[in-house]
């Protein structure tokens, strides 16, 4: 099983944590985050009172058992995780609001009981340019105490302002193969590199339209539908120069994958994959998905 180790030697106020398995990395910065509560003054200062006396346990292995309970219940008072929250149907952003009452709102009131008070945001990617502008406020000047650990599938999706004041980890990368046989075991990949291979025969309201199923119907997230289409796009390349199929990661759109090959230029699929990398960086200035998306679909359009 993989496994994701944050050092602990020095502790920083702010970590971004990146890679593609949501569940290590969230399970790493739970773990993590577990071990700086259980952390006790009075291990380096002999004149402390030790947390558990302080808190009523009969003995430190009870407060410890305590923590770590209350830890994997979500219930520890120092331990604040924070998801995506708008819109409340199918939530996919971080909104400005929930920074600023979750974390703005409460970073200058002291750890309950711990020495520190820590902050998970989830799906951190998932931040818009106003919560991350939000989220920079705490970052300039954070209190002593706080750590706060964002969770992400890239780093793309940040401001440069927040980037310059985290300390980047970043998780091993899933294999790839793995990780398009799981997109395409759902509707949407498949009826979306469809689209994809015949997207030079379509008009723009088929374009408004399948932009609106991907958001509304299927109601996948952004960060998933670009990185499914990037691996589409490595696979028409792979397809283009070398003709061998059983080098394509998708096999089960395979068909699909050709059909692009033959229609792409290596110029169009270049402009392309540039296109691919301003989505990621727009992620977070672009709160309208749905004309992200248009835009992306559009402009494939023209490189057939």
């Amino acid at each position: 099983m993989k496994s994701l180790r944050i050092p602990e030697n020095n502790i920083y106020n702010a970590y971004l944590i990146e890679g593609e398995d949501m569940e290590l990395i969230k399970s790493s910065a739970i773990k993590f985050a577990e071990k700086l509560l259980l952390r006790d003054a009075s291990d380096e200062d002999s004149d402390a009172v030790p947390i558990y006396e302080e808190r009523g346990y009969e003995s430190r292995d009870e407060w410890e058992d305590s923590v770590r309970k209350r830890v994997s219940n979500n219930e520890h008072p120092d331990l604040i995780i924070i998801r995506p929250d708008k819109p409340e149907d199918n939530p996919t952003t971080v909104s400005v609001g929930n920074i600023r009452n979750n974390i703005n709102g409460t970073v200058e009131i002291r750890p309950y009981e711990a020495l520190y008070k820590i902050y998970v945001i989830e799906h951190a990617e998932c931040m818009n340019q106003q919560a991350q502008n939000a989220l920079l406020k705490t970052l300039e000047e954070p209190p002593k105490y706080v750590v706060i650990m964002l969770l992400a599938a890239n780093s793309d999706a940040f401001l440069p302002t927040i980037l310059s004041r985290v300390i980047e980890i970043k998780a091993g990368e899933r294999d790839v193969k793995a990780v398009i046989s799981d997109m395409i075991s759902e509707e949407w990949s498949r009826e979306t590199v469809h689209f994809l291979s015949e997207i030079g025969f379509r008009n723009g309201k088929e374009i408004l339209d399948f932009t609106d199923k991907i958001i509304k119907e299927w109601k996948v997230p952004l960060s998933t539908f670009l990185c499914f289409i990037e691996i589409v796009l490595r696979d028409v390349l792979c397809y283009k120069s070398t003709s061998k199929i059983e080098l394509i990661y998708g096999q089960e759109i395979a068909q699909d994958i050709i059909k692009m090959s033959t229609s792409m230029s290596y110029e169009k699929l270049g402009c392309a994959s540039d296109n691919i990398e301003k989505a990621f960086r727009d992620l977070p200035l672009n709160v309208n998905k749905e004309i992200l998306i248009e835009d992306f679909l559009l402009k494939l359009r023209q490189n057939y």
